[in-house]
């Protein structure tokens, strides 16, 4: 009658542990697919963020204002002998999140195309990086809509802050 008792116990006792494990792994699994879901909204909050930046971004317009640039990076291995050749445009407009540049070389925008982008506003350099996002075809040029990516935010503040200068200088004139 003893050893019926213990195997008793020891039934009860697995059974016990049994039920604490299957609730505690619901629960897990309740909250793997909460952490999923909110990593979902994270994502989308973060993408429509940068649309509403993108949109916000005031857009300084420019005379001439001179930029060379170099190819970095291409999304096709066909265009790599391009990686590293230089050339020159205008910069028609610029915002901190990107610019539109004036150019007399036309690059096949339907392929992702990286550039260092060089230029000086009011004695300030800058060289920042930037991808072509749009191409508007003219009779001699090009013009380019550049998104900058990987900036830093200091530089990007320097950029908006000496944006904001200009544009007040402009209107009190």
């Amino acid at each position: 009658m003893l050893t019926w008792g213990i195997i008793f116990l020891i039934l009860l006792f697995l059974l016990i542990l049994l039920s604490i494990y299957l609730f505690y792994n619901r629960k897990l699994g309740k909250n793997l697919e909460q952490i999923h879901d909110l990593e979902k909204s994270l994502a989308n909050m973060q993408f429509e963020l940068e649309i509403v930046k993108k949109n916000r971004a005031f857009r300084l317009k420019l005379f001439e204002q001179e930029c060379i640039f170099e190819l970095i990076d291409f999304g096709d291995k066909l265009l790599e002998g391009l990686k590293h050749k230089t050339g020159k445009g205008k910069i028609l407009d610029i915002s901190h999140t990107g610019m539109k540049l004036n150019s007399e070389l036309n690059f096949p925008v339907r392929k992702e195309i990286f550039l260092q982008l060089y230029f000086e506003l009011q004695k300030e350099k800058f060289s920042l990086k930037g991808k072509i996002v749009r191409k508007e075809e003219f009779l001699n040029d090009f013009s380019y809509g550049i998104q900058f990516i990987g900036v830093n935010p200091v530089e990007e503040q320097r950029l908006y802050m000496l944006i904001q200068k200009i544009e007040i200088e402009k209107r009190s004139k």
